[in-house]
């Protein structure tokens, strides 16, 4: 009864949260589209001249470069050209603009300057590369319209503006212009007020979810970290030295398994290879086995112990999931992270009568020098311990 009474007040809390979170949620909501609406009407009032230059500039560029078979190629290939369009970009910096160049995107999508308006000391080389942060960058190529990324601050909006410059209705050039714009002191306080708002009622929400679900949260976090390796998602050594004299041998076979000539692959592909060669073995083995009855851990590096419950007293059918872990990561097609594939095979030794041992160290040593056997005798496949 004492249980069922805790899991009802728990049932009931997280009821509790998950209303009080939802109607929190819409008022949120509301105000943050209030912000959004009010932010939008502020942008389109203070940018309006902006935009204006902006796009003169534009037509100016591309009235320079009428009549060129390939805008790119033609700026590449005139000095005077580019002089004469760092001049046109240089004239729009002022205490707000910042920032004016202009640039093209390659054939491997990447952009990289054609001109910059910037001083000599600051200015960009020919075809430098340019790092985006956004998908906004290339959506100008498909919509083939200006774009407005902004960026709200306390003070000031920073924001950076997308002018596509077009040649025979494909997007040829991108002039780029990043600016700054203050805000009014009505605006500011406005805006600051709403977001004053927002983050009392975040920071309640987070506080009232916080106190009711904290404990629940926190033991799953310190399980996994404590019993779970990251990379392969098997149990690691930690749970193996918490649970070893738990485990009652009578019930199981214990197997080792050992990734043949693992350390060639990091020589060769490389350490990020290695731990996705890891994190594949680890998927196969789990898939390998019957999830509720048998226990995989990670012992080594490269090594594996697996605990797999006997069948009725079979051992041959007990051997059965461990064939069947050899047969699929024989089967596996292994690749590196440039997709090279990466011949993967596993040595297993496996010790049938676990409980035969006083402890589980001497269990497991038998089963390992049956791997050590297998090694030995040209790898990939299974030996089982034998007196």
């Amino acid at each position: 009864m004492k249980t069922k009474g805790l899991l009802f007040n728990r049932f009931f809390l997280i009821f509790i949260s998950i209303f009080v979170s939802i109607s929190l949620f819409l008022l949120l909501s509301g105000l943050t589209k209030f912000e959004e609406r009010f932010e939008k009407k502020v942008l389109e009032v203070v940018t309006a001249d902006i935009i204006g230059i902006i796009k003169n500039t534009a037509n100016s560029i591309e009235n320079n470069l009428e009549g060129s078979e390939n805008y790119i190629e033609t700026i590449k290939k005139s000095k005077m050209t580019q002089i004469n369009l760092e001049n046109k970009l240089s004239v729009l910096l002022t205490e707000n603009i910042k920032y004016a160049y202009l640039l093209y995107k390659d054939k491997k999508n990447v952009f990289r300057f054609l001109a910059d308006g910037a001083p000599d000391e600051q200015k960009a080389f020919l075809n430098q590369k340019f790092d985006v942060e956004s998908e906004a960058w290339f959506e100008v190529y498909k919509t083939k319209k200006p774009v407005l990324l902004k960026q709200p601050l306390l003070h000031q909006l920073s924001i950076t503006y997308l002018e596509p410059i077009l040649k025979n209705d494909n997007v040829e050039l991108l002039l780029v212009i990043d600016f700054s714009i203050e805000k009014t002191k009505d605006v500011n306080e406005v805006i600051t007020l709403v977001k004053d708002i927002v983050i009392s009622i975040n920071i309640v929400v987070v506080i009232f979810i916080l106190i009711l679900l904290i404990q629940t949260i926190k033991y799953y976090m310190v399980k996994k970290t404590a019993y779970v390796d990251k990379l392969t998602n098997v149990y690691n050594r930690n749970y193996l030295q918490e649970n070893e004299n738990k485990i009652n041998l009578e019930e199981y076979i214990l197997v080792a398994i050992d990734i043949d000539h693992f350390k060639n692959v990091n020589d060769t592909f490389g350490h990020d290879a290695g731990d996705l060669v890891l994190k594949e073995v680890g998927k196969t083995i789990l898939s390998s086995i019957r999830s509720k009855e048998d226990i995989v851990i990670r012992y080594g590096g490269e090594e594996f112990i697996i605990l797999t419950k006997k069948q009725q007293s079979h051992d041959i059918k007990s051997l059965s999931v461990i064939k069947r872990i050899h047969k699929n990561i024989q089967r596996k097609k292994f690749r590196n992270t440039r997709g090279e594939t990466i011949s993967i095979t596993v040595s297993i030794g496996v010790n049938l009568y676990p409980h035969e041992s006083r402890n589980f160290k001497e269990a497991f040593n038998l089963a390992d020098k049956a791997l050590y056997k297998a090694k030995e005798e040209g790898r990939n496949q299974i030996q089982i311990y034998k007196n």
